[in-house]
């Protein structure tokens, strides 16, 4: 009897397993995005001694095939403190170091002291209007660069990177620290990292790396001294690249430093030093 009862249950729990394997448990669902009016789009850092350049588009839609559109006919125009305007033409350069397409140029060099103010103003035949404002700041020295090698034999040895500078305890400050390494293959990224006084106020700071390096890399260590719509701006970009794909994420805007529009206007101050590992 008890033999009937089961080969009846399980009869039935395979009744039931096919009638909802039959049944289609996808249901698509429209998401209806609103469409906004396109927004003006820029791109312009002000290196000290380099001509003054920018990189001008305009947004696009979610689902719109990603691809930079260039504005036409807009007046582009960079002012520092009181002096006249200084015009930026429409003239595409293409950086093939840096990867970069530059829509806008005058080859007027930058030069600065720290304090300089700078102001970007963009003006379309649509009517659009784009501001930005940057202030220089003083550049921060590279007090010292260091490394060590762990304790792995030596054809198969890595070294870490230190760098310490010194923080102004007057102000608040922010900064980015680069390292690259060069190859046969070309520039080689090694590190992009974020840095805050907050809880170093005053202090040195120390930034240490993971061992990563080998014996005779040469590396370029660049210090920038940022202003903090520009470190804000840097930060959001990389927390938007980690959300990216991943569903548990919280949504990131990101934090332009223009008004009227995205994108960034800033001026780059940095030191550089170059070490070769030994």
């Amino acid at each position: 009897m008890d033999v009937a009862f089961s080969f009846r249950s399980m009869l039935l729990c395979l009744a039931l397993g096919g009638a909802l394997a039959s049944c289609d448990m996808e249901q698509e669902i429209e998401v209806k995005l609103p469409k906004l009016p396109p927004q003006l789009v820029v791109e312009c850092y002000l290196v000290n001694n380099e001509p003054m350049k920018l990189a001008l588009s305009e947004s696009a839609g979610y689902f719109d095939a990603p691809e930079a559109i260039i504005v036409k006919g807009a007046t582009v125009t960079i002012t520092k403190n009181n002096e006249a305007p200084v015009v930026l033409r429409d003239t595409v350069l293409v950086d093939q170091e840096n990867q970069k397409v530059y829509t806008h140029y005058n080859r007027r060099r930058v030069r600065t002291a720290p304090g300089d103010v700078f102001k970007l103003l963009i003006t379309d035949t649509q009517g659009r209007r784009l501001t930005g404002t940057t202030t220089v700041l003083p550049p921060v020295p590279i007090d010292s660069v260091g490394w060590k090698f762990n304790s792995k034999p030596e054809q198969s040895q890595e070294a870490y990177l230190l760098v310490r500078w010194q923080d102004d305890a007057a102000s608040k400050n922010f900064y980015r620290l680069l390292v690259h390494k060069a190859d046969t293959s070309g520039i080689d990224s090694q590190l992009d990292a974020e840095v805050d006084d907050q809880l170093r106020n005053g202090k040195k700071i120390t930034y240490t790396t993971t061992y990563r390096f080998q014996r005779n890399d040469t590396l370029t260590i660049k210090l920038f001294h940022l202003d903090e719509s520009y470190y804000e701006f840097i930060s959001s970009i990389e927390d938007a690249r980690r959300a990216n794909g991943n569903p548990f994420a919280q949504p990131v805007t990101i934090k332009s430093t223009v008004a009227g529009g995205f994108g960034v206007f800033t001026h780059l101050n940095f030191q550089t030093k170059e070490v070769i590992i030994k």
